[in-house]
């Protein structure tokens, strides 16, 4: 009868409002206890974070998937032209996969956002900033695209047709050229940014690479060894007889880009092993070739800042490990972007 007594006891004060309010108070200062607690912690975690990411080659996990385009650049679709932003370089960093920076920061971000993983060989779309990259699917390189803002993939190449590597855009991102064995060769390879069958661009014994689209979309140039010895090429984008570039300096050819106007290309040509130079070479060879480099090394994937302004390129350090660096066309001279620790390769704009 004591225990009834005391449970209708408690269950009144319960009940009475000054009991009630007393109880809420009590809670809301429990929890203000608990949220000042979680802001003290939280600098700290911060600061946790914050040194593992430098311990780790300045590589941090990309939180805000959209590389912008500064004033100058063509305006991203949908984002306006806003001149404070910086044009970013996207390529593949050795053991962590394709990431982007700015040109003058001092870490890179990871792309993983629905990127596959093994991703290499990144190219961009000229107008509309889809990426275009190859990774392992089924045993083989497999092409495929994603939107610039990293949310709609799409794979191009089935495995079954054998591996497809180093895309390039046509200029109205239309299509697609690539390399691929399929046949028994490395032959040149179109398809449709859209999806559907390659088709056959080149057939000849020799191995035919690394080609480029021109901006004008009338030519593709690559680097074949039809001729012998490796050479540059080019060939009607539609299909037809290929020719050889004149007018090229002496050495092994590698990593053909066009620049923004479509006059010229800069190639890295190999006159010793272990010394190469980079060129500037007139595509009609009304120019004499001009040499951009002022000492011998290994310079690999020059691509043009798309207002012509610069390269961005992979030179090859003395610790044997390859850093990202500018080569601005105004001062002649080489600027390091990245340190080397991992070696960078195949850089964007993007």
């Amino acid at each position: 009868m004591k225990g009834l007594l005391l449970s209708a006891l408690a269950l009144s004060l319960l009940a009475t409002p000054g009991f009630t309010q007393s109880r809420e108070r009590e809670e809301k200062k429990q929890e203000s206890g608990r949220s000042r607690e979680e802001t003290k912690q939280k600098p700290d975690s911060r600061s946790r974070d914050d040194r593992r990411d430098r311990r780790d080659d300045d590589i941090i996990i990309l939180s805000d998937p959209f590389p912008s385009w500064p004033g100058p650049f063509p305006s991203r679709p949908g984002r306006g032209n806003n001149s404070t932003r910086l044009p970013r370089l996207t390529f593949l960093r050795e053991g962590v996969g394709l990431c982007t920076m700015s040109e003058n920061a001092q870490s890179a971000e990871v792309l993983r956002r629905n990127i596959e993983i093994g991703a290499t060989s990144p190219a961009r779309a000229p107008r509309r900033g889809r990426l275009a990259y190859v990774a392992p699917r089924d045993g083989q390189l497999a092409l495929f695209t994603i939107s610039d803002d990293l949310r709609r993939g799409h794979r191009l190449t089935n495995p079954k047709w054998g591996s497809a590597d180093m895309p390039s855009w046509s200029p109205d991102d239309n299509d697609l050229v690539f390399v691929s064995s399929r046949d028994g060769n490395e032959e040149l390879y179109t398809i449709s940014a859209s999806g559907g069958t390659p088709r056959r661009l080149t057939n000849h014994p020799g191995r035919d690479t690394q080609p480029a689209w021109s901006p004008g979309g009338k030519w593709i140039v690559f680097v074949s060894e039809r001729g012998g010895q490796p050479a540059l090429w080019r060939i009607p984008s539609r299909g037809g007889n290929a020719i050889a570039l004149e007018g090229c300096p002496p050495g092994v050819p590698s990593d053909p880009t066009f620049s923004p106007d479509g006059r010229f290309i800069v190639a890295s040509f190999e006159e010793a092993p272990g010394k190469q130079h980079l060129w500037k070479i007139d595509l009609d060879a009304k120019e004499a070739p001009q040499r951009l480099t002022s000492e011998p090394g290994i310079y690999r994937n020059p691509t043009f800042r798309p207002d012509g302004s610069k390269l961005a390129l992979s030179v090859r350090l003395a610790s044997g490990g390859y850093a990202l660096a500018l080569l601005d066309f105004a001062s002649s001279g080489l600027q390091q972007l990245t340190p080397g620790t991992l070696s960078d390769h195949r850089p964007v704009w993007w």
